[in-house]
């Protein structure tokens, strides 16, 4: 009881932990940088599908292979010098993900590079900047940033493509559905719907195709199975819950 409350009262007065009751495991928080999404609480990583590349949240560096190497920098890889992070669409990884970049052939299937074009954009989920695996539904840019979102159309949902989506998301698909009639609103910018009016003069009838990549379906938060956490971590939380009966008497 006493540790339970020195434990509480840490993380009343720290800003930088939240205690979870039944484990009694400290989760830290970190920095999040300028150009992320907003920052979920205990998550450590992103992943960004477009470099292939991960950020630690911890050391502030970003991870990515060279020549079969995995490589920390403070700067994103230098074959992407000009890519713009302040719009780059960004995975939030599982809370209980350690060095995921050791398991990079999950996210790699799971989210491969520029797949939210065909994810959201061509199924008329407009304004997605990121994905969140701990709430397993997309992050939204904020009304007042909604200039810096992609273009969108429902070219998906014409050709009869099906994705697998939180109720979160489909929800928003379907609002949006319901607004094809206004223009404006529908297709973000005259060019999309000169793109999307020529598209439907080409194409009379309705076509199915495959939604998957490498085998796998995309878009799906990876399973942090118990190989992917920090070993550290579970032998310390089964050192404290598996006591022998002798010892406990």
């Amino acid at each position: 009881m006493i540790a339970f409350l020195i434990l509480l009262s840490v993380s009343i007065f720290s800003g930088c932990s939240v205690l979870t009751y039944g484990l009694l495991e400290m989760r830290i928080n970190y920095e999040n940088p300028q150009w992320a999404p907003p920052y979920y609480s205990g998550a450590r990583y992103y992943y960004l599908p477009d470099l292939e590349s991960y950020y630690d949240l911890s050391t502030r560096e970003f991870i990515f292979l060279n020549d079969g190497q995995w490589c920390y920098s403070y700067n994103i890889p230098s074959l992407y010098a000009g890519y713009d992070l302040n719009n780059c669409f960004a995975i939030v990884l599982d809370v209980n993900v350690f060095k995921p970049w050791m398991h990079h052939q999950y996210y790699l299937s799971h989210y491969p590079r520029y797949y939210y074009r065909d994810y959201y954009d061509h199924s008329n989920i407009p304004y997605v900047r990121g994905f969140n695996e701990n709430s397993r539904s997309a992050v939204y840019w904020k009304e007042n940033e909604r200039g810096r979102a992609r273009s969108w159309d429902n070219q998906n949902i014409r050709e009869n493509r099906d994705f697998k989506y939180s109720k979160e998301d489909r929800q928003q698909q379907k609002n949006w559905n319901n607004q094809t009639d206004d223009k404006e609103k529908f297709n973000g910018n005259s060019r999309d719907a000169k793109d999307r009016s020529d598209s439907d003069k080409k194409t009379n009838t309705t076509r199915s195709q495959s939604t998957n990549y490498y085998g796998k379906i995309i878009g799906n938060s990876v399973k942090v199975n118990k190989q992917m956490r920090d070993k550290s971590t579970i032998r310390s939380r089964s050192t404290k819950t598996n006591k022998s009966p002798a010892r406990s008497r």
